[in-house]
């Protein structure tokens, strides 16, 4: 494949900021190629949300606290300890390389959504996740060693003897490659794009969990897929993210009549965490027999300079659907938004095969247990990245097989697929409907009926559009057949059947290999 190397020493698939923490960590070892699937995220495209870091003004143990409460009895309480102990060391690094190349810097921590203590770091007028990308990107150009490779898609985990041995991929022309190494880090991010309603990118197809699924490693967690209650709903607009600080700084929901109804799902109000919120507007719904998919977020009681001033990206979103949030109440609803579960690792970012390693959203570290603290994702990127970069150095080898074997078939990204498209459509719809924020034992009966009738279908993928349509489909039967197999509700799994925990038989890992599903 013209542009690349037939082998290098380390392959990070991913250019998110767990790709790019484990890459300058790797590059002290030997030479990292980077892949990003598509163009890899600047710093003038946007990014959502916002992140959950450390302060210098709470004691970390409060941190530690709470993401173990949302956890809910699953989180793994030395994870998370590396998580908010490792967590100030990272951060401070960010802050000095940012120092070197502008000479200052700006980081606020405020408090977010249910949670008490200051544990946001705000950048005015932008997210802390497209500040870090910035910052990383940045380091990352100014270090040896580290080539970063656009529109590269990967396809498969090349193996021999239960090791990685490197990646197979198409370029952006639909020409396929293979390229060798010591060790392949996942940091595909998640797969939200399984779902109908998603704040994720298109990018977002769950490449990374299957690809690893497909290899032979163990997955972990899968049923726990967290639901952003306040998605902006416009018709045939991808959802945009709502930051959960609108409820924290005292906007309303209302229901299609206009009634304030969070207290009666919860003693907080408005401020009640996540999950139960993403249920109420739900049920709030299907009361009210309304068509409209969708309740209202009402900011009208703040004035406006106040709104303008304090969320500036959300107004000029909503201004460009012809939404004035200063006098127009804003339709919302919930939406996909984080996979808790991924691709089985310990601490230090290794799977169950050798030579794979996973970071960031693509990793299941137990870290969230069952359900993720506001949020802690960039943090688990930032500190998970670059544990999983520094564990890789070991894989290192002196050498490494140019031609692993051959590939005859070619390959096409021609015209898109009328029928892919259907079948992801037909995933899409089925896991928002029967594998989503609710759940029973009937409806994902049927989601695991409707999936592995469009397996023929999908089998035999050659363009990038059929892998990303393969990597869902294997990534809904993942997440089917795990909550199928969860008989209780914890964390972000509600079950309609199963309402209450069962801690003797649940207060387990779900683990999938190959056919084999068990809790551990």
């Amino acid at each position: 494949m013209k542009g690349l190397p037939a082998e290098t020493d380390f392959i990070v698939v991913g250019a998110g900021i767990a790709g790019l923490c484990a890459a300058l960590e790797l590059a002290e070892a030997g030479r990292v190629l980077v892949l990003a699937k598509n163009e890899a995220p600047t710093s003038t495209q946007p990014q959502p949300g916002s992140a959950a870091l450390l302060s210098d003004e709470e004691e970390v143990i409060l941190h530690l606290k709470d993401t173990l409460v949302a956890g809910d009895g699953l989180g793994d309480p030395d994870a998370a300890k590396i998580l908010v102990d490792e967590g100030a060391e990272r951060i401070q690094a960010l802050i000095s390389w940012d120092k070197i190349a502008h000479k200052k810097t700006s980081l606020v921590f405020e408090n977010e959504a249910s949670y008490r203590h200051s544990h946001v770091l705000r950048v005015p007028a932008d997210s802390a996740v497209r500040e870090v990308t910035r910052v990383l990107q940045s380091r990352v150009r100014s270090t040896k060693n580290i080539s970063v490779c656009e529109r590269e898609f990967c396809t498969e985990i090349l193996t021999k003897d239960q090791q990685a041995t490197g990646i197979a991929l198409l370029d952006d022309k639909g020409l396929p490659g293979e390229i060798a190494c010591s060790a392949v880090l996942l940091a595909t991010g998640g797969l939200g794009q399984l779902y109908a309603n998603t704040t994720n990118s298109t990018a977002a197809t769950g490449d990374g969990v299957a690809m690893a699924f497909c290899a032979g490693a163990e997955v972990s967690d899968m049923e726990f897929v967290q639901f952003h209650p306040t998605s902006l709903y416009v018709k045939k607009v991808p959802r945009f993210l709502l930051a959960e600080r609108l409820r924290s700084d005292g906007a309303y929901l209302r229901n299609i009549e206009l009634d304030r109804f969070m207290d009666k799902y919860h003693p907080m109000a408005e401020k009640a965490p996540a999950d139960v919120v993403a249920r109420a507007i739900l049920h709030e719904m299907e009361v009210s027999g309304s068509r409209d998919p969708f309740v209202y977020l009402d900011l009208t009681h703040f004035s406006a300079a106040r709104v303008q001033q304090r969320f500036p990206r959300i107004y000029a979103i909503c201004m460009s659907h012809n939404i004035d949030i200063t006098e127009d109440m804003i339709p919302v609803g919930p939406a996909a938004h984080f996979a808790i579960g991924g691709v089985k690792t310990n601490r230090d970012g290794k799977t169950s095969l050798v030579g794979l390693y996973a970071a960031g959203e693509t990793a299941a570290t137990a870290v969230h247990g069952a359900n993720r603290f506001p949020s802690n994702s960039l943090l688990e990127a930032l500190v998970f990245g670059a544990r999983a970069g520094i564990a890789m150095r070991s894989e290192l080898k002196a050498s490494h097989p140019a031609r692993l074997r051959e590939r005859k078939a070619a390959s096409q990204n021609g015209p898109v697929d009328a029928g892919i498209e259907d079948a992801i459509r037909q995933i899409q719809d089925v896991m928002w409907k029967k594998v989503g924020v609710v759940r029973s034992r009937k409806a994902m009966q049927e989601a695991v009926g409707v999936l592995e009738g469009l397996a023929p279908r999908l089998a035999h993928p050659r363009t990038r559009r059929s892998h990303e349509a393969a990597n869902l489909h294997t990534a809904g039967l993942l997440v089917a057949r795990s909550a199928l197999a969860r008989e209780e509700s914890r964390g972000a799994h509600y079950r309609i059947d199963y309402p209450g925990h069962d801690d003797k038989k649940f207060l387990k890992h779900s683990v999938l290999k190959g056919q084999s599903l068990r809790f551990v």
